[in-house]
């Protein structure tokens, strides 16, 4: 019982995790902000959720498959090294001494709840921004395994994020760009035709003052 229970138990518990795909509603949340804020903004916040939603869906699954193999009695996984590191190390024991062993050991003691879980979203945020420090790495072959393809769903992810991530930049900051052009054109004018310089401040306050207003929009062509 004790080996098959332990293992029912971390897919429980894996799935319990998982259940935070309901934050996908965050969607709708930011449909709604859409309204209140600029659709660069409502955008950056949405994108930014989501990859954090995937890093902890990958962190919690990397934990399961430490659990896993280290509950299998494999004791160079990351999660057995890792309560080395901390001084909590694991240890096997038997729910009942006076029977026969036959449901295997039970993994007792190790690292905190909250050791493992920052850890584990440690690793998958250092693969999914291809930092890779190497202080926390894949050792067994199931820890391997699973690294491999999650960094070919981070560079898919990583690139299709930050991709939109920059335009969504570029469009927040088109305004300004253009008002800075608008203003070296209105300079570029006045030097071109020696406009006297009390002129050329009234008209320089004028542009400004207009664009403070406008932002830039044809008022004759926007009702």
């Amino acid at each position: 019982m004790g080996k098959s229970s332990k293992v029912m138990e971390g897919i429980g518990s894996l799935f319990s995790a998982l259940k935070v795909v309901r934050l996908l509603r965050l969607g709708r949340v930011v449909r709604k902000l859409d309204r209140y804020l600029e659709y660069g903004a409502a955008m950056l916040i949405l994108l930014l959720c989501f990859y954090m939603l995937v890093a902890h869906w990958l962190a919690c699954i990397w934990y399961s498959i430490g659990r896993s193999d280290a509950d299998n009695g494999i004791q160079y996984s990351w999660l057995w090294k890792l309560a080395n590191v901390t001084q909590t190390p694991y240890s096997y024991i038997w729910p009942n001494e006076s029977q026969s062993p036959s449901g295997g050991p039970e993994l007792v003691h190790g690292p905190t709840r909250r050791t493992m879980y920052v850890t584990a979203l440690y690793f998958t945020m250092t693969c999914m921004t291809s930092v890779g420090f190497g202080n926390v790495a894949a050792e067994t072959d199931n820890e391997k395994i699973f690294t491999i393809c999650m960094m070919i769903l981070a560079a898919l992810l990583y690139a299709t994020i930050f991709g939109h991530v920059t335009t969504i930049i570029q469009q927040m900051t088109s305004a300004t760009a253009k008002y800075h052009d608008m203003l070296n054109n209105v300079r570029e004018f006045m030097k071109l035709h020696e406009v006297p310089k009390a002129l050329s401040e009234r008209v320089m306050d004028y542009v400004v003052s207009t664009w403070a207003m406008t932002k830039g929009l044809d008022t004759d062509k926007n009702p």
